[in-house]
This record gives structure tokens, sequence and C-alpha cells, in this order.
């Protein structure tokens, strides 16, 4: 969305942002060693799709200290067993949205 200034859902141009996400400060990621990365959002004017992205001291924090899944070994991030009934991917352990699609997996 930031590089095509379209939205990927409806092809609107019209693109609000960046905004600073706000919970006590800026919403952020909680990395190892009291890290953090800040969030800001960009919003489709028709459709309302958002996407984050980390600001570039918090892109820095995740490249030090973040946490990466692995290709070779997925099954550790995916423990739960379940898979998306809308597009068939394997959901991430806890997580109450497929991060394929979107769609909740209660």
């Amino acid at each position: 969305m930031i590089l095509s200034y379209k939205c990927p859902k409806c092809s609107n141009s019209r693109i609000a942002g960046p905004h600073k996400l706000h919970a006590y400060g800026h919403l952020s990621m909680d990395l190892p060693g009291s890290k953090t990365a800040t969030l800001e959002s960009f919003t489709c004017a028709s459709c309302g799709y958002t996407e984050f992205y980390v600001d570039k001291k918090g892109l820095k924090n995740i490249n030090k200290v973040g946490r990466f899944l692995e290709e070779s070994s997925p099954k550790s991030h995916f423990s739960s067993g379940r898979w998306c009934l809308s597009c068939g991917s394997l959901i991430f352990e806890k997580s109450q949205y497929c991060h394929k699609c979107g769609a909740r997996v209660d």
C-alpha cells in the first residue's frame, strides 16, 4: 500500500496515514531484552483496509533481537494442529485469525 499508493483490496488511491497507534503511548511490539518497535498505520479511505508498519528504529530492533520464523521448522510455530476453513493454511498456535487470509478461526 505505501509503495503502490493503492489499496490492495479495492485499488482506491486515497490512502490516509501514517498514523501512530496509541495505547499508553504508542502501540508497540515487545521484543526480547526490553526492546520495542512502534507501529504506524495506513488506511484506505474507501474500504477501511489498514496496514501496519514498524518505524525505522523499531525495524532496527526487530533485526537485532526479534524472533523469526524458520522455514525449515515451521511446526514449532504452528503446533495448534488447526487449519483455516477459508484458505486451508495451518494456523499459528493460540491465534484467533488466519495469518494468510485473515479469517476468524474459533
